[in-house]
């Protein structure tokens, strides 16, 4: 008989377990609805700042060229999610204050509803307030080169591109040149070969372009803007030897191509950081091939040819406009396109020069440009920059240009902001009142010099 009552009694209690706690826990609800909902409500509020910190940071990271980690950005969606989420029942939570029966009594079936999901998603937003990890934010990302506007698509020039992307392709070669006059295009060329090889990543991981080496040819120069390039932190305080060390060991597993443009001296490599990394090809111009072929000891070298004559006419009248148009221009014109030789910066110019000219001014500048016959191919760049120099009409240009030759002898490139100071200690800004004003007319004669190809911007938007 004892036995029978302990069954009964165990029976009961199970029965007990199943019903009378399930019933509490949902009259629970409805009892402590209001503090479900208030303890939702302060948990979002504390989620909601967090993320708001969080997706600040992420956006200072990314002015900083780093890129948040996946589980940073996962753990923002989630939390975009979850908030979403409760924000409803919290909204809904509005319309559980209208009451039914008449009036009569709160509407508890939404109350019941909304309290008890409230009640499970709070341990949810805890969990993922607990998440967020903040010691592995964010990691470098790996700048891209400025496209160059330039580029004109020649089949000289496009024939040059392909054989130079077959032979990166190259196991077997991974020191490669391009020699040619100064002015032939040879920086622009490869700044097609570096947008080309970024955009094919089945032969690089990483493309890294330093351009006018002869400016600043220091390794420590070199080594920074490979680093920046490769999204890579040198130390300031780093010797040489250390910082090739960290160079070697971020591109000794990557499939990288480093350009170095406008050499004109040997350049040690293994002091870099490049030399004997068998992912790593290097890609040199020069106008000396000797350089490329004695100092650098590269495997090939690509001549870089002046423009045929179809092809010198076409980059001709498009720089020059519709002027040309005119018949007794154009007969001017095409003669003036055969005085440049078939040289690029000098087409570019000399046309842009002559846009929207007169037919006298046309007839003058044949004139001027039969001189240059005699000139060799480099002096025949600086004459044609001399010529563009005298065709300013404006007396403040020239002082400026002047302004900006000066700073040929560092190897800093200007920076708007110094003209800006120097050009007003020099009274360059004539009948001015304020300090806006001088800065729209700075910037103003900067595009007339750069209409007139006499300066260029510069990868960082606030230099020339």
């Amino acid at each position: 008989m004892a036995f029978l009552i302990d069954i009964g009694t165990g029976i009961v209690a199970k029965i007990a377990e199943y019903t009378v706690a399930p019933v509490g826990r949902q009259v629970g609800y409805l009892i402590f609805y209001n503090r479900n909902l208030k303890n939702l409500d302060s948990q979002l509020s504390d989620l909601i700042a967090v993320r708001q910190d969080v997706e600040q940071k992420i956006g200072e990271e990314k002015r900083n060229n780093r890129e948040a980690e996946v589980h940073v950005s996962k753990w923002v969606i989630d939390a975009k999610s979850i908030t979403k989420e409760a924000n409803n029942i919290l909204n809904e939570g509005h319309k559980a204050k209208v009451k039914c029966l008449c009036g009569l009594c709160p509407n508890l079936m939404l109350r019941h509803k909304l309290s008890r999901k409230s009640t499970k998603l709070v341990p949810d937003i805890a969990d993922l307030y607990a998440k967020i990890d903040v010691k592995t934010f964010a990691h470098a990302t790996t700048p891209q080169d400025v496209p160059t506007k330039d580029y004109e698509a020649f089949r000289s020039r496009t024939l040059l591109v392909d054989q130079i992307m077959d032979v990166l392709g190259s196991p077997n070669i991974d020191m490669i040149g391009v020699y040619g006059f100064g002015g032939v295009g040879k920086t622009t060329l490869v700044k097609e070969v570096s947008r080309q090889a970024t955009e094919d990543k089945t032969l690089f991981d990483d493309v890294a372009m330093i351009l006018d080496v002869k400016q600043n040819p220091s390794i420590p120069r070199i080594q920074k803007e490979i680093a920046e390039k490769l999204g890579l932190d040198l130390p300031e305080n780093e010797t040489v030897a250390a910082r090739a060390r960290r160079l070697f060991s971020r591109i000794k597993d990557q499939k990288t191509l480093v350009i170095l443009d406008d050499v004109w001296e040997r350049i040690d490599l293994e002091a870099v950081g490049l030399s004997g990394v068998a992912t790593c090809k290097v890609l040199l111009t020069s106008r000396m091939r000797e350089v490329l072929s004695r100092e650098m000891h590269t495997q090939k070298e690509f001549p870089l040819d002046l423009l045929g004559e179809e092809e010198t006419w076409n980059l001709f009248k498009k720089k020059a406009g519709d002027g040309i148009k005119d018949p007794a221009i154009k007969t001017i014109a095409t003669k003036v396109a055969k005085r440049c030789g078939g040289l690029p910066v000098l087409v570019v110019t000399v046309a842009s020069a002559l846009k929207n000219s007169t037919l006298h001014e046309w007839k003058d500048a044949l004139r001027r440009l039969k001189r240059f016959d005699k000139e060799e191919f480099t002096e025949k760049t600086y004459l044609a920059l001399e010529w563009s120099y005298s065709q300013l009409n404006d007396d403040e240009l020239k002082p400026l240009f002047l302004l900006c030759g000066f700073y040929t002898l560092s190897p800093k490139t200007i920076h708007i902001q110094y003209l800006f100071k120097y050009g007003i200690g020099l009274g360059l800004f004539k009948n001015l009142n304020t300090l806006g004003e001088a800065w729209d007319a700075l910037n103003s004669q900067l595009e007339k010099l750069k209409n007139s190809c006499l300066v260029l911007d510069h990868e960082d938007s606030g230099c020339g």
